[in-house]
Order: structure tokens, then C-alpha cells, then sequence
């Protein structure tokens, strides 16, 4: 993730992580400080939030302001007060930023259980139930009337009616800025499958395209492990099963039987159950096979992401094969040797399938809370990061290092080979941003679609025709659609039934059980565990959130 530029001592920018506040301390307003001229003229009667913020123009209050911000504090992002964006908004808004950052979500829930709030909340990884009740309790303000000083987003629902549906709570209001950062190349495939061409160079075989040949390829990458870069520890093929990222789920995907990361499917407004399709009985076998030989290691039960994470990106490479978002920076183009493959053909002849993620908005990145003294400066400040350049740096981080603006106004992403400092790092999703369609495919220039083996040129080259003809995936929905009973009990079954699913399925992998003997049993079994009553009541809450804003 990349990130936004640096951070001086003129800014109040303290870091709450695990209730100690870390930082610079407040500075004064002196002449060598003085605010912004404004950019059009500000009269009196252009004044809202008691007289401190400017209607138009910039900067955009009158006086300095400090505004507290809520933020969740990412392991990969280093000293997030370094980030100069904090620097270029107080200098462009006369707003100080002062952060807290909260280290997990255990910090950010007890925030909310407190009702001890900032002015604004970024993305705080709070469950979603802590800012539901918070909105219930009118602890959020509602953005709706606030739209009028940020008439960037306002546009921006309009125009996209179904993504608004995404941001709406039950009582059909908004209660936050998003994070609208729609690349189809990432929103649209949510793994690549990758297999380690160093190594099938050094075997002289090709990248496998069906089933059996996959099989060979890492039969053949075990039987020769110590010799050439191929390590005695050799893992064939690395799963870290049951898990969306890297799971094997995109193995079900190659004989033809789509699972988004879970069991359960959308079609056509419909709630479905790919748990008791019995076309998951082939794929299940073939697992099972590979595990047999030794191609799938026990520990794809058992790792945990750390241990995941440390194995698909170690040097030199102990995996074969593996499902990742990105290549870990490991790229066979880059010397290393990753590459990305397509979906295997399998046996059944029915068409192979690559995930897809749901094109989505992270609705509420960006929350005004009632404490807040300043709601139509920080619905500015919302507009202002909504900007294109504002998004970029935003999103990316700092013009020059990380993207840059070219004579023809279209704007390049630029891949730095060195560190990014922590300066010129990007917020991501941990912000807002909104960078939309007619960005990414008319104004932002990505070299890496033309370089070979990168997402961008992956998606284009590889997988944009295995993605199914409709979207599959669970839509996103707020909370609040169901009664607390109602809510409590698809919880409470969907930990019962995914338990049971994700035990029985590993049992068969890994030898402990036969799929065919013991398939009528476990498809009564997840009846008597309320398989139907949990999809009506997942039924139920699609229903509801389709009725949002009508």
C-alpha cells in the first residue's frame, strides 16, 4: 500500500495506539504562520460553523482549526504522522489534524462502547454493529444535508445509484464520505494464480493448463527438491485453507463451481448454497490427491496468515504454486519468479472460473461525529479530498514519487524501486478517495499494463474471460436491516454451519474421511444445523437492502 508524504513539526499530529498518545506537540499561530489568502473573496455572510468556515474559497476556515481525526493503524504503513498530506491540508485548509490511531479493533470498539469520539472517524476497523449503534444513537451526523458544501460527492451518488445503495443505513440516510476507488483491475479479480517459473525453467516444463499437468508440475517440483533453487523444504502447492486471500477456492473455481470465499452465493437477487452443490465433490477429490502425494503439506491447515505471508514471499522461494492478490514483489520479470497462470482446464469439461471481488465502495471511511464543532468545514475538507490530485496523493502518495502529472493532464502511476519513505507513502483505503471508471480508463496512464506478469497486464492478458458472466458475490449491505433476534441468529447459525463445513471438507483433503460414503450425511447434517433457516434469514437481509432508497 502506498501512502502520502511528510510530516513537519508545525502539525499536531498525535497517534493514540494502545491508549498512548505519540507525537508532536500543538504549535501556535505566529507571522510566520499565517493562514492561506483565500482564493475568492469571503464576506461575513458566506460564514458557517459560527463564524469560522468559509462557505467557498480556500482556505477553508478563516481562523486555524484543530480537527481530531480516528484512524486504524495498518502494520504495513509505518509512522503514519510522518505522512506529509497532513502538512499539504493544513497548509491548503487552515486545518490541523491531530490523529488518533487506534492499534486494532479492540481500541476502536471500546472508543465507541465509550462514546469517547473524535470530530472525524477515517476507517477505524470498529465493527460494524459499534457504528451502526452509533448512527442509532445520532452520535454520526448525517451527511445528507452536509452534501451541499461537498457537491463533488453529492454528484457522485447521484450518478451511481447502486453504489449508494451500499452507503445508505435502514433509515435511507448517508452517514459518511467513502472510499470510491473503482479499478477494474482490482475490484474485478480477487486473486491471481501464480506458479514459480524459475523453477519449471530450471525443470525445462511449461506452465500447466489443465489439471493433470498441474499435478506433474509439482510432482516434479517434489522429486527434485535440493537440487538447483529448489529447496529440500520444498512446498508444492500452498493453500492457507478456508481463507479468502490464498484459500482453495479458486480450486473450486477450475472445475467449474464458483465460491467468492465463502460457500454461499448471490444470483439474480437470490441466496444460494454452493455447500451442498455436488459438483464440489470433484474438486474436494482432487485435493484430496494432491495432499495424498504430498503436493498440499499438513500445515495448510494450521498456518496462520503470518506464517502464509512468510512463505509465499520468502528468499529464496520455498512454494510452487500459490493464489495471491499481488506477487509479493516477486515477479519473474523483475529476476525473481513468480508468474501469473490462468485457471486449469479439468476433467468435467465444464469452464474454469477465477474469483471475483464485489465492485464496491467503502461507504463510510470518513465519519462526522456530533462532538464535532466544525461539520460544514469537515464536509469541505471531505470535497476537497475528493479532488482527482487531492485522490491520487490520497490514495497513492506524493506527486513526483508515487504518480505524476503530464503535459497532456493525464496522470501517470509511477512504480518507485527504491523504499518509499514514510512521507511520501499513501493512505489507501484507510482515507477517502474517489478515483472512478472514467479515471482509471481515460486519465490515469499504468505502465504496468503493458509490462508482462503484473496484476494490471495479468487481468487483461489472463483472467478478465474466466470471470463469471454475472457477479456472484454477497453485495454489501448495512447493518440494521434485521431485528437484533433475527441478527443474533444468522450469526449464531453461520458460525455453527461454516464450523461444520470447513471441519468436513479439510477431513476429506486430508484423508480422514470419504467424500462419497459420507456426503448424504453431510448434507443432512447441515440441515439439522438450520441450513435453511439461515438462508432465508441472509434472504431476508438482501431483500431489505434492495428496498434501500426506494
Amino acid at each position: 500500500m502506498r501512502r502520502v508524504s511528510g510530516f513537519v513539526a508545525c502539525i499536531t499530529s498525535a497517534a493514540l495506539i494502545g491508549g498512548t498518545l505519540i507525537g508532536c506537540a500543538d504549535t501556535k499561530r505566529d507571522e510566520g504562520n499565517k493562514p492561506n489568502t483565500p482564493t475568492t473573496p469571503i464576506t461575513d455572510s458566506n460564514l458557517l460553523d459560527g463564524g469560522i468556515t468559509n462557505a467557498t474559497g480556500f482556505p477553508i476556515t478563516k481562523e486555524p482549526i484543530t480537527l481530531t481525526v480516528g484512524i486504524a493503524y495498518g502494520a504495513h504503513m509505518g509512522d503514519i504522522t510522518k505522512y506529509d498530506i497532513w502538512k499539504k491540508i493544513e497548509e491548503k485548509t487552515n486545518i490541523k489534524i491531530n490523529l488518533k490511531v487506534y492499534s486494532d479493533a479492540e481500541k476502536a470498539n471500546l472508543m465507541f462502547s465509550s462514546r469517547d469520539y473524535p470530530d472525524i472517524g477515517f476507517r477505524m476497523d470498529a465493527s460494524g454493529q459499534a457504528m451502526a449503534d452509533a448512527i442509532d444513537a445520532g452520535d454520526i451526523v448525517s451527511i445528507d444535508e452536509l452534501l451541499q458544501y461537498a457537491p463533488t460527492w453529492k454528484k457522485f451518488f447521484e450518478t451511481n445509484p447502486e453504489l449508494k445503495k451500499q452507503a445508505l443505513m435502514p433509515d435511507g440516510k448517508l452517514y459518511g464520505f467513502p472510499y470510491a476507488v473503482l479499478n477494474e483491475t482490482s475490484y474485478n479479480l480477487r486473486d491471481q494464480w501464480f506458479i514459480n517459473k524459475q523453477w519449471l525453467d530450471e525443470l525445462g516444463l511449461q506452465i500447466p493448463t489443465t489439471t493433470d499437468e498441474f499435478k506433474n508440475v509439482l510432482m516434479a517440483f517434489k522429486n527434485n527438491a535440493g537440487k538447483g533453487s529448489i529447496p529440500q523444504n520444498v512446498i508444492p502447492y500452498y493453500i492457507l485453507y478456508g481463507n479468502n486471500i490464498g484459500g482453495q477456492f479458486d480450486m473450486y473455481g477450475t472445475f467449474g463451481v464458483y465460491t467468492p470465499g465463502s460457500y454461499f452465493i448471490v444470483e439474480d437477487g437470490k441466496y444460494k448454497s454452493q455447500a451442498t452443490n455436488p459438483d464440489l465433490k470433484e474438486p474436494i477429490k482432487y485435493m484430496a490427491d494432491l495432499y495424498k502425494n504430498g503436493l498440499i503439506v499438513p500445515e495448510a491447515f494450521t498456518d496462520d496468515w503470518g506464517r502464509y505471508s512468510a512463505a509465499i514471499s520468502s528468499t529464496p522461494p520455498l512454494v510452487g504454486s500459490m493464489t495471491s492478490f499481488v506477487d509479493q514483489g516477486q515477479n519473474v520479470n523483475d529476476g525473481k519468479w513468480w508468474t501469473p497462470m490462468a485457471p486449469l482446464k479439468s476433467p468435467n469439461g465444464k469452464d474454469p472460473y477465477i474469483r471475483r471481488q464485489t465492485k464496491s465502495i467503502w461507504p463510510r471511511n470518513f465519519v462526522i461525529f456530533k462532538n464535532n464543532k466544525y461539520p460544514a468545514a469537515s464536509a469541505r475538507l471531505a470535497e476537497l479530498m475528493a479532488d482527482p490530485e487531492w485522490s491520487l496523493t490520497e490514495n497513492y502518495g506524493s506527486e513526483g514519487v508515487m504518480w505524476k502529472k503530464g503535459g497532456d493532464g493525464k496522470f501517470e502511476l509511477l512504480n518507485p524501486t527504491a523504499e518509499v519513505a514514510d512521507a511520501d507513502k499513501g493512505l489507501n483505503n484507510y482515507a477517502i478517495a474517489l478515483l472512478d471508471e472514467d479515471m482509471f480508463n481515460n486519465k490515469i496512464v499504468n505502465e504496468n499494463f503493458a509490462k508482462e506478469g503484473t496484476r494490471e497486464w495479468a487481468y487483461v492478458n489472463i483472467y478478465k474471460k474466466y470471470l463469471p458472466a454475472k457477479d456472484l458475490n454477497y453485495p454489501p449491505v448495512p447493518s440494521g436491516l434485521l431485528s437484533d433476534e433475527d441478527k443474533q441468529r444468522m450469526t449464531d447459525l453461520s458460525q455453527s454451519l461454516n464450523d461444520y463445513i470447513k471441519t468436513t471438507i479439510a477431513n476429506w483433503i486430508s484423508g480422514k474421511g470419504d467424500i462419497d460414503a459420507e456426503w448424504d450425511v453431510y448434507t443432512k447434517k447441515l440441515q439439522d444445523l438450520g441450513l435453511d433457516e439461515y438462508m432465508e434469514l441472509n434472504q431476508k437481509q438482501l431483500d431489505a437492502a434492495s428496498k434501500l432508497g426506494d
